[in-house]
């Protein structure tokens, strides 16, 4: 029995050093989780790209937003007449007159006009334009806003985020807050909203602008634009440096008269102001002084 024993606890102690030694020499096995993860990676490096670059996408160039603005002036034979067509041609590109001045000069009818156009076709309108007279002065300018309607776009979407989180907020104070905590929010609700609308309102006049081209059109009859010349002497220019010169002596009399008015006069009265105190006390000393001598 005693032998049974022994041999059976040789064997249990065989069998346990015979297992440590087989751990011992076998790799640590990773966690699942581990696992898992080098596998992903592993599958996201080596799987090719699908969908959409959105790095690429926001490097692309954005769409300009231009406001074109143009400053002509037609000699013209007939004011009237190119009046009527100017009206037709803005009517058929789908434009509309913003503004219009009419005058007469030297009984002849002068006109100036501002023409807005959709902007796409502002070349097509400015070679119609041209046909209807002869080119004085043509100068085109544009104000690239886009950079300026972005950050207003940016500032719009925080400023609905701040909205909706005030909303909230409101919500949430008018079932457990106090009367003051619920009128600050509000009043800031109110104020977010005001800056809402202004920013709405400015981007669609940008979006409005740049939309549409602005072209300032001026018709000046070929009878005012050709000079009378007689040997050498100018009537127009003639009369040109006398009403320049009639305007400057207004001016200059005018302003003479407001300096006169305003500074000349209250600085003379400040001046002689002590002189005269100073009269009236010595003639009231000699008065006294003759009232004594007479006594």
């Amino acid at each position: 029995m005693a032998k049974k024993s022994l041999l059976f606890l040789g064997l249990a102690v065989l069998t346990a050093l015979t297992v440590t030694g087989c751990l011992s020499r076998a790799e640590p096995a990773a966690p699942m989780e581990a696992v898992v993860v080098e596998e992903t990676t592993r599958s996201k490096a080596e799987a090719p790209a699908v969908g959409y670059d959105y790095d690429a996408v926001l490097s692309l160039p954005q769409e300009r937003m231009i406001i074109r603005t143009v400053e002509m002036e037609l000699i013209v034979h007939d004011t009237e007449a190119t009046l009527e067509t100017v009206r037709a041609l803005t009517a058929e590109f789908n434009g509309y007159i913003a503004s219009s001045h009419l005058w007469h000069e030297q009984g002849v009818l002068a006109a100036r006009l501002t023409i807005r156009v959709p902007a796409e076709d502002l070349n097509t309108v400015l070679e119609r334009l041209r046909t209807l007279g002869q080119v004085e002065s043509e100068d085109q300018s544009g104000e690239d806003v886009t950079e300026e309607y972005v950050n207003l776009e940016a500032r719009l979407k925080n400023l609905e985020l701040a909205e909706q989180e005030l909303q909230e907020l409101l919500q949430t104070r008018q079932e457990t807050g106090k009367t003051e905590e619920i009128l600050e929010v509000y009043r800031e609700l109110i104020n977010i909203r005001g800056q809402i609308e202004q920013i709405k309102g400015r981007m669609q006049y940008l979006e409005n602008m740049s939309a549409m081209a602005t072209i300032n059109l001026t018709l000046t009859p070929d009878a005012l634009a050709q000079p009378v010349v007689i040997g050498g002497w100018q009537p127009q220019g003639t009369a040109r440096d006398a009403t320049r010169t009639l305007i400057k002596t207004v001016q200059f009399l005018i302003d003479a008269s407001i300096w006169i008015i305003i500074f000349v006069i209250p600085t003379l009265i400040l001046l002689a102001l002590p002189f005269v105190v100073l009269a009236l006390i010595v003639r009231a000393w000699r008065r006294r002084r003759k009232k004594r001598t007479a006594s």
